[in-house]
């Protein structure tokens, strides 16, 4: 009998990339693993759909999620945080460990944030720096709409678009720069059908003139130390070696 995962993530791993991780192990520092790295940046971009910056990190989905609040606020930045389950809250939590002025909008589990509510609050709050949004909701398997929750949050506000797409990036249809997302992230156990280990953010021009200038501490999720290194085909620290093997091959199935 052949077990298979049917759980949200850790996702079932195709055999072709179980295969590519059990490669002997080389070095990060080595030509053989800039190449790997410099492949699986470019089919990142095509995976989430934006011509946008793209840094991959060795951490969780949550990592992720964290090293945007460090990287795109300052202190007491005004943000909104839209959640209808476990994880959208997660943002709240994480804004307001770092001192952001945090504004929640939530709805029911099972339900989804309505976009005309969070025009209501942009309205009011003209003020706001950012919306942080789950795409899909891990704990309840709601979806919100991000393309009209986009189009609100651009209409109405100066705010970026922070979007958690962990489980919908490669699952439902996400197109980053189509619709105006400024910032998505995701973990490589879901739709990108590795292990877990992997964190990927994506931004846009505009998002990333926020990590130039935010304010707030940040040491291992330091973006603009990790850009650095990445545009050179590395990584700022040691990564999952094995995972960028299969996060490769997987990438280059999603492209077939």
């Amino acid at each position: 009998m052949r077990a298979r995962l049917f759980t949200p993530g850790p996702t079932q791993v195709p055999e072709r990339v179980q295969v590519a991780m059990s490669h002997p192990l080389m070095h990060h520092r080595g030509q053989e693993f800039r190449q790997i790295f410099r492949e699986v940046k470019e089919d990142l971009k095509y995976f989430f759909q934006t011509q946008g910056e793209v840094i991959t990190l060795t951490s969780s989905g949550t990592g992720a999620m964290e090293a945007c609040v460090v990287n795109l606020l300052c202190r007491n930045d005004k943000v909104l945080t839209v959640a209808c389950g476990k994880f959208g809250q997660r943002w709240g939590e994480l804004c307001r460990m770092y001192g952001a002025d945090t504004h929640a909008l939530d709805a029911p589990w099972g339900d989804t944030v309505d976009p005309n509510n969070i025009e209501a609050f942009l309205l009011k709050n003209p003020d706001v720096k950012a919306v942080f949004i789950t795409h899909s909701e891990t704990s309840t398997g709601a979806a919100a709409d991000i393309k009209r929750v986009a189009e609100v949050v651009h209409q109405h506000s100066n705010a970026i678009l922070v979007v958690d797409s962990i489980t919908s990036a490669g699952v439902l249809p996400f197109k980053m720069d189509e619709w105006g997302i400024d910032v998505a992230v995701t973990g490589s156990q879901k739709g990108l059908m590795i292990p877990p280990g992997l964190a990927v953010a994506a931004f846009s021009e505009r998002a990333w003139q926020r990590v130039e200038t935010s304010d707030l501490p940040k040491f291992y999720f330091d973006l603009k130390a990790e850009k650095a290194a990445q545009d050179k085909g590395t990584t700022a620290w040691t990564p999952g070696i094995t995972l960028f093997m299969g996060l490769r091959e997987a990438l280059r199935m999603i492209r077939e």
